[in-house]
């Protein structure tokens, strides 16, 4: 293990806190400049807000006190006020007069009247951009949304609002009764057209931006103070991570000595486990042969203590000297029959021995012979038809009987009861009947393909990939030592030199495809 070095340390715990704090830094600049726009067209919407509102006002106290109290005194109201004596202007070109001189005052503030129906004496001199005639569209159609536009003029930023102008109980009767008016059926409360007030906002941008700046020096000032503290904290942590090192290398070298030898004793337990797998399945061969045999002696038995009594019966008549010859004709019936029931029995028990014999001999030895596979198969379906005696499982079989193996018949008959065994175990579902199928046929001249395959409930696909994995087991503390799979893995691969494949589905059975050689490799040292 390589030692620590504090540079090394500090550059790399440094490097994402920089780059941390470069990115907070531009997230927080965009945040504020997109802050920035909202807040400058906020501000001057309610300036031109609150300047519309007060044209609005004093247009309304214009029409509704002084120009009637001049109507009502004799003067006349024009929009030629400025060149013909004893006039007042207009309501309209009040507005007008007033938003020259607000313009003059301020440059770039302005205030605007427009509308769809000008009079005749201002239809040349009117003329709308677009964003104008976009407003009066809207503003006709809902009065009460008003229209904004923030835009740069002549190197200024200015904020234009446009409102609708309403007609008002004055104005409708001055309009309607005007010879030159466009219009003659105005209603209150009709939108006569926009008032339109532009405001500079190149002061409020200005003062955003310095407080931008200032919050940006403050983040980048607190950046590089994080910085400063940061480093000095990594290097205080890379000598304690320097020390650390040391310790745990000399923690490591003393535990890798502890786990070479755990995983030695580990092997040979596995290896231990792996070679008592077999004696403990043919335990239980052995089992339940030994109950299977129990029913042909019994019977044997049976008809042997019967038959014993009857010929002490037969003695005693004959010692009295009172043997009779239907007495004698029912013991030599009923001897006969005892025999071939003996007979029966025992050639019943001779055979489930013979079979025993030939298969824990095979499973014991793993000696190498030449054998017919379909005999090897009945032999083994035979010994273990005991086990599941009593549970719904059927084995139907279809192997041509001229295939001859030279290989070794033990591990073979092992990997068939272990997966039979394995679909006993997992493959059952509520004691639905489970039907095992066993067959093989010539791939070629060389090997054969033997398959087993069940109807039960089969596995998902996370159990199937581990399903030949040792100790790997679904039926953890009920029985299974999650070594039957393995072993058959390891059998056909290691000892009979052939492959073995897993299709399985949930609900939709197992099946196992076995690709063996007609003659075995030669064993291994």
């Amino acid at each position: 293990m390589g030692r620590i070095r504090l540079d090394s340390v500090t550059r790399k715990m440094l490097l994402p806190l920089v780059l941390a704090s470069i990115a907070m830094l531009l997230g927080v600049l965009a945040i504020l400049l997109s802050v920035r726009e909202h807040t400058v067209e906020a501000a001057g919407i309610a300036t031109a807000k609150a300047v519309a509102s007060q044209i609005v006002n004093l247009r309304q106290f214009y029409t509704a006190e002084i120009a009637t109290r001049a109507i009502q005194a004799g003067m006349q109201l024009d929009s030629e006020f400025e060149h013909r004596p004893g006039t007042l202007p207009l309501p309209a070109t009040l507005v007008k007069a007033l938003g020259k001189s607000i313009e003059r005052e301020y440059p770039g503030m302005s205030i605007r009247l427009y509308s769809n129906y000008p009079f005749p004496n201002r239809v040349a001199s009117e003329r709308y951009d677009a964003f104008e005639t976009r407003a009066l569209t809207v503003l006709m159609a809902a009065p009460e949304q008003p229209q904004a536009l923030l835009e740069r003029r002549d190197g200024r930023r200015l904020l234009r609002l446009v409102v609708a102008d309403r007609m008002q109980a004055g104005c409708v009767a001055c309009h309607n009764a005007r010879s030159d008016s466009p219009k003659r059926d105005w209603q209150v409360g009709d939108v006569r057209g926009a008032i339109e007030v532009t405001v500079p906002v190149d002061r409020i941008e200005g003062e955003i931006d310095r407080g931008i700046l200032k919050v940006g020096l403050a983040v980048l000032a607190g950046i590089l103070a994080l910085a400063g503290v940061a480093t000095f904290a990594t290097r205080r942590a890379a000598g304690a991570l320097q020390q650390l090192n040391r310790d745990l290398e000399d923690r490591v070298e003393a535990r890798m000595a502890d786990l070479s030898q755990a995983n030695a004793d580990l092997h040979q337990a596995l290896h231990h486990i792996e070679r008592s797998e077999p004696l403990a399945a043919l335990g239980a061969l052995i089992a339940g042969m030994a109950h299977e045999l129990n029913t042909p002696m019994g019977n044997a038995t049976l008809v042997l203590s019967t038959l014993t009594e009857q010929v002490a019966e037969l003695n005693s008549a004959l010692a009295a000297n009172q043997l009779r010859k239907t007495q004698l004709e029912g013991f030599a019936s009923a001897a006969s029959q005892a025999c071939a029931l003996l007979e029966r029995n025992l050639q019943r028990a001779s055979a489930l021995v013979a079979d025993f014999k030939q298969v824990s001999a095979d499973q014991v030895s793993q000696r190498r012979r030449e054998f017919n596979l379909a005999e090897l198969v009945d032999e083994t379906l035979h010994t273990l038809a005991p086990s599941h005696k009593h549970s719904p499982v059927s084995i139907n079989t279809s192997i041509p009987t001229e295939i001859r193996l030279d290989s070794y018949p033990g591990p073979l008959e092992q990997v068939i009861s272990n997966l039979i065994n394995n679909a006993v175990l997992h493959g059952m579902h509520d004691d639905q009947p489970l039907t095992i199928s066993i067959s093989a046929c010539l791939v070629d001249t060389q090997s054969l393909q033997l398959t087993l395959s069940d109807n039960g409930r089969g596995m998902s696909p996370e159990v199937a990939a581990q399903a030949f994995q040792p100790f790997f087991t679904t039926r953890q503390g009920t029985g299974g030592t999650g070594l039957g799979l393995h072993l058959v893995h390891q059998l056909v691969y290691e000892v009979l030199g052939g492959s073995l494949t897993l299709d399985s589905q949930p609900g939709g059975g197992t099946r196992f495809d076995i690709r063996l050689p007609l003659q075995a490799p030669a064993a291994k040292a």
